[in-house]
């Protein structure tokens, strides 16, 4: 994964998004994302962090059905 750990958009948007240890890698840390909410009403706040990415990781994706 690219995520680096930064915690750019955990500030931003910290409903949707968190910066959790990475299992894979003992000492890394990922941001992971919260599927379960409603996102939309927040949309501009995730717009928001995946504008500010540094390493542009973030982007939308449809939920399927």
């Amino acid at each position: 994964s690219t995520c680096i750990g930064c915690t750019v958009c955990t500030t931003l948007c910290p409903t949707v998004f968190d910066v959790k240890r990475d299992p894979d890698f003992d000492m890394d840390f990922k941001s992971q994302t919260n599927d379960t909410i409603n996102q939309e009403p927040i949309a501009d706040k995730v717009e928001e962090a995946i504008l500010s990415c540094p390493v542009q990781c973030i982007s939308w994706q449809k939920k399927s059905v």
